[in-house]
């Protein structure tokens, strides 16, 4: 007797039943089928034998049994090639679609005219209350150029034989001017400092020289002075320029640097601002509020094939003043669960898994606070996918930013804020999650929508905090502009060079964020920041170059008429 061949394992649980039912030649031509349909290959034999089972089966009298398979089979088909659409529309928006978000409001009328549901805003306007018009219309025409720009006047004269009246013959006089402006560029230009250090002797004695001591400079024994290297840290990680564009750019001024002295300038330079940003993590971490995200950064490292990994730079913003970047070699949870271990208070972030920990742990103080940027984008993708039902909650979600927008434009105060939530964003609030729930018991898995609705069931209490207190915003986007800068940068420069090159990066992405929400000009921060601290700046001063406490200063000195504080420094 022929030994009968092993039934070979079933990969799927979902046919487990049927495979059950089945003996085990029916079963094997299932799994084979199976197998062919998930490598997307199926061919005329394979389908031959599928045929053949079905007709055994139902002449056999298992009519029944073969429409199951056959449902199941086609069922199985058909959310495979649903996923694959939906990967296939992501792709393609991603590669030539818009990357904005925004949705027009009458785009979304129309969907849900087509669902037939009822309109969301009049669950947050009064239906008396007038749309409100714009305070100010909008500006036509060339816009003034700015008061403190140099100006050069150039004098056009009438010509000779116009000076002359044609009547009495007399010289005209001049009785005004017909002015225009254009503007004009002026390349930057290199100049050299040249220091001479005073040499002083006595005649008489031809002894006892002493010389004048020497400069402080930004590099010790180095070539640049604050504003050139501020103008390249600048130009890396404010204007996204790689080194070799730099050198580039330089040589055409006239000036050619190496591209290695390039990076050890920026290197040198990250240095000498660490103790700032240090200090700068310390306030965040102690804020009121603490935003937090993260990007990747592709690093090269030679003990790995291929020789780059993919590390990852963490933002915190404390209080929307206070920028921090840390960058850690991999996306573990240990890396902001080791920054956020002492943190007290609210916490901003999306649903990461790595800040479970800190959320649940015996005896935490953090209290997680949700993000409506990230809920909408899932639903924003569903709807992308064709699922209309997707409209009623991005139109709900629309209605919460009205009424963040119009708090925002009327400069409320937090506690009126606070006032304008529980009155017009609670009800809204409510109704969506009730939908979220009815929803939910009807999705189909693994579904864009259903992705959606997970997301929001699992952050739904982080999600409505910001009902709680009038100082916590909305959604995470101040942290999503700030890791912008490193997304649109790592497009230019690819990669860091090291591990030690990816956290100078943090260091300068945290200066440069934080002069970009205090609305600082980052080439003259770094320029003074860099030559007060070339001059022996006192270490219990840091707080004062902080970029939103230098530009109080900064203007402080100029309502006073006073003139900037001096770079050198004795105390």
């Amino acid at each position: 007797m022929a030994r009968r061949e092993p039934r070979p394992p079933c990969p799927n649980k979902r046919y487990r039943n049927t495979v059950i039912a089945c003996n085990a030649r029916i079963a094997a031509v299932i799994l084979l089928f199976m197998k062919k349909r998930r490598a997307q290959a199926v061919g005329t034999k394979d389908l031959e034998q599928v045929e053949a089972l079905l007709r055994s089966m139902t002449g056999d009298g298992r009519v029944d049994e073969a429409i199951e398979l056959i449902l199941d089979l086609l069922r199985s088909m058909r959310d495979r090639n649903t996923e694959l659409e939906l990967r296939l529309r992501q792709l393609i928006r991603d590669r030539f679609g818009s990357r904005s978000e925004k949705i027009s409001s009458d785009q979304l009328d129309l969907f849900m005219g087509l669902l037939g549901d009822k309109d969301p805003q009049a669950l947050s306007t009064p239906p008396e209350k007038k749309k409100r018009e714009r305070r100010h219309a909008t500006p036509h025409g060339r816009k003034p150029l700015p008061e403190d720009l140099p100006r050069e006047e150039q004098v056009l004269r009438v010509d000779d034989d116009a000076r002359v009246c044609s009547s009495c013959g007399d010289e005209k006089t001049c009785i005004g001017y017909e002015t225009s402006e254009v503007l004009e560029f002026v390349p930057a230009h290199f100049k050299v400092i040249v220091y001479k250090r005073e040499k002083l002797a006595c005649q008489n004695c031809e002894d006892g020289v002493v010389v004048a001591p020497a400069a402080n400079k930004v590099i010790e024994k180095g070539l640049p002075g604050p504003g050139l290297l501020a103008e390249v840290l600048v130009n890396k990680f404010k204007d996204h320029l790689p080194l070799y564009r730099q050198q580039q750019r330089f040589e055409r001024l006239g000036v050619k640097l190496a591209r290695s002295s390039l990076g050890g300038w920026v290197a040198d330079g990250a240095d000498l601002l660490f103790p700032l940003v240090e200090r700068l993590g310390e306030l965040a971490l102690a804020s009121y509020l603490l935003q937090t995200d993260d990007t990747h950064l592709k690093v090269l490292d030679d003990s790995r094939k291929p020789a780059i990994k993919r590390g990852a730079l963490w933002c915190y913003i404390g209080d929307h003043e206070h920028v921090y970047f840390e960058y850690t070699p991999n996306r573990k949870k240990e890396g902001p669960q080791a920054f956020l271990a002492d943190r007290v208070g609210w916490l901003q972030a999306d649903g990461y898994s790595g800040y479970d920990a800190l959320f649940t742990a015996e005896g935490s103080v953090i209290i997680e606070v949700g993000c409506w940027m990230h809920a909408r984008r899932y639903f924003m993708k569903a709807l992308d996918a064709g699922d209309l039902r997707a409209a009623w909650p991005v139109k709900m979600i629309k209605v919460l930013y009205d009424v963040e927008r119009e708090a925002t434009e009327l400069e409320v105060s937090h506690e009126r804020r606070l006032a304008m939530r529980q009155e017009r964003s609670v009800p809204v609030l409510n109704e969506l999650g009730h939908w979220i729930a009815e929803a939910n018991k009807t999705a189909v898995p693994k579904t864009p929508l259903e992705r959606a609705l997970t997301y929001a069931i699992n952050q739904w209490k982080a999600l409505n905090r910001f009902t709680e207190d009038g100082r916590l915003p909305i959604d995470n986007g101040a942290v999503e502009r700030a890791i912008r800068t490193v997304a649109v940068g790592r497009k230019n420069y690819l990669f860091a060079g090291s591990d030690d090159g990816a956290e100078r990066a943090a260091v300068l992405y945290s200066l440069l964020g934080s002069c970009a929400l205090a609305e600082v000009n980052p080439w003259a921060y770094l320029q003074d920041v860099l030559t007060k601290l070339a001059n022996d700046w006192p270490y219990a001063r840091l707080d004062e170059l902080l970029p939103a406490e230098w530009k109080r200063r900064q203007a402080a000195a100029a309502s006073s008429n006073e003139p900037p504080q001096a770079s050198t420094v004795s105390d």
